[in-house]
């Protein structure tokens, strides 16, 4: 063979294993379109302040964009039977909003969650099987972290990056597992 010939194969060879190079470090298209979730529930007297922003990729986005409509009414209304299928009675969701932020390419679903916390006296257990078992989550099998303000967690729930933060009534001691009047269990927490 030429030399002329080994150069144009060598040539060709490192722009095939350049494009192969770049494209494995392209981070692939989620199948459902989700990238990032990032949840937050603030706790209220009785009533669970739900927050959820979803990060989408361009081609759901674009979807999402084409059909705002149909997405915000399907988007609460599976929220609403998640509540039902999933909750221990009684959860019911109101004043559900969301909003489409073009800019960061997410959508944002708030809701106010209401019998999900009991108050008996002084004290209050709340029960958040309705938000965990969806996604496959326990406080305690998890690890979630236990701080004076709540529960927070941050991990991958279907390939998709997602952190929960639940923001509780500040205590003088961390929400614990198992502990008697501040504390929590697989997924209620109490405190008083």
């Amino acid at each position: 063979m030429s030399k002329k010939v080994l150069c144009y194969l060598l040539v060709i060879g490192l722009l095939v294993s350049g494009s192969y190079a770049a494209a494995l470090e392209r981070e692939p298209e989620k199948e459902g379109g989700e990238l990032k979730n990032v949840i937050e529930v603030r706790a209220e007297g009785t009533i669970l302040h739900y927050r959820k922003e979803s990060f989408w990729n361009e081609i759901k986005f674009s979807e999402i964009m084409e059909n705002k409509t149909d997405f915000i009414s399907d988007l609460i209304q599976n929220f609403n039977e998640s509540l039902s299928v999933y909750g221990e009675g009684g959860e019911r969701g109101t004043n559900a909003q969301v909003e489409i932020n073009e800019k960061n390419k997410s959508t944002v679903l708030r809701c106010d969650v209401h019998g999900a916390i009991r108050k008996s006296g002084n004290s209050y257990h709340a029960t958040f099987f309705w938000l965990l078992r969806p996604l496959g989550l326990d406080f305690i099998d998890d690890h979630f972290e236990e701080s004076r303000e709540g529960l927070s967690w941050e991990g991958s729930v279907s390939g998709i990056q997602t952190t929960i933060t639940i923001k509780l009534p500040p205590q003088n001691v961390a929400y614990a597992a198992w502990q008697r009047s501040i504390g929590h269990c697989h997924a209620h927490v109490w405190w008083t």
